[in-house]
């Protein structure tokens, strides 16, 4: 089966076929996870890679329909879905995330998962240090306090800069491998510290005012363009990673732009190549 792309590390990322050795392989992460295989003709797939930079460990994976438990994750944890849909239930109530939209910020809670086909992003965090650059950037009067009875849900649709931030944050871990020093050294785990101090407040200022959320068209658009140099996605995939029908993703493609997902990605692509061309030295040679 293929899959969604990670949001980081797909040249080396680890692959696998059961759902408990992917579970393995991010339960440095995410402690006391579990994974099961959903019954039924899918084949399970999944594929992980990982980051550890300071005090942060960073973990996407990209799964097929599958269930997931955790008991015991020992410490604070931040989820964004990069493709694809997940729903959380944790004591009692559900929290869906969608991929360009909104994250989820997870105290340590036992909770179950239910993801669809896609990708995920996944980082171990400090409390206190989140707390230190919000006051840091904002002063102790705009510190957002973080429950740590219950999930909290922060959404971020309404400002398409801070996706597009989030997906240059995990190509600048994509760059340093698997050398976490070296991202340390850059302080990318302070970056993603800032981002997350910076949906809070800025999720915090919309609480209370009429925001329209993203579109999903525009989601999908920033999924081809991130992943433009990975490999194309197939129309599947666009819906996968969207969650939306075929039907619908086809119609909004058609009244947003006049063409069809496909051919607004093959455009994207063209466009990406005269770029290179433009970037080559002039006694360069094309093979």
């Amino acid at each position: 089966m293929a899959l969604l792309p990670l949001s980081f590390g797909q040249s080396r990322s680890r692959r696998f076929t059961s759902a408990a050795a992917a579970a393995d392989a991010l339960s440095s992460t995410i402690p006391s996870l579990q994974m099961f295989d959903l019954p039924g003709p899918v084949i399970p797939a999944f594929a992980h890679a990982d980051l550890v930079c300071g005090g942060v460990k960073f973990a996407t994976n990209s799964v097929a329909p599958c269930q997931a438990t955790v008991t015991d994750s020992q410490g604070w944890h931040v989820m964004v879905s990069v493709a694809g849909r997940s729903e959380t239930l944790c004591d009692g109530k559900q929290f869906n995330l969608l991929p360009g939209q909104n994250m989820i910020i997870l105290p340590n809670l036992p909770r179950t998962s239910e993801r669809t086909t896609g990708s995920a992003f996944v980082a171990a965090f400090d409390i206190d240090e989140l707390m230190k650059r919000q006051m840091a950037m904002s002063g102790t009067d705009r510190i957002v306090h973080l429950p740590d009875d219950r999930p909290t849900k922060i959404p971020f649709g309404f400002q398409p800069a801070l996706w597009r931030t989030f997906t240059h944050i995990c190509k600048i871990i994509d760059a340093c491998g698997e050398d976490g020093a070296l991202a340390a050294r850059l302080g990318v785990d302070d970056v993603l510290y800032r981002w997350v101090a910076t949906t809070l407040l800025e999720g915090e200022d919309t609480a209370e005012t009429q925001h329209v959320p993203r579109g999903r068209v525009d989601f999908v658009c920033d999924y081809i363009r991130a992943t433009i140099d990975v490999r194309p996605l197939t129309l599947t995939e666009m819906e996968n990673a969207s969650a939306l029908s075929a039907r619908s993703l086809q119609y909004s493609f058609m009244r947003r732009f006049g063409c069809s997902p496909m051919q607004w990605q093959q455009r994207e692509r063209m466009i990406r190549v005269r770029e290179r061309l433009f970037l080559l030295p002039p006694d360069a040679t094309i093979t």
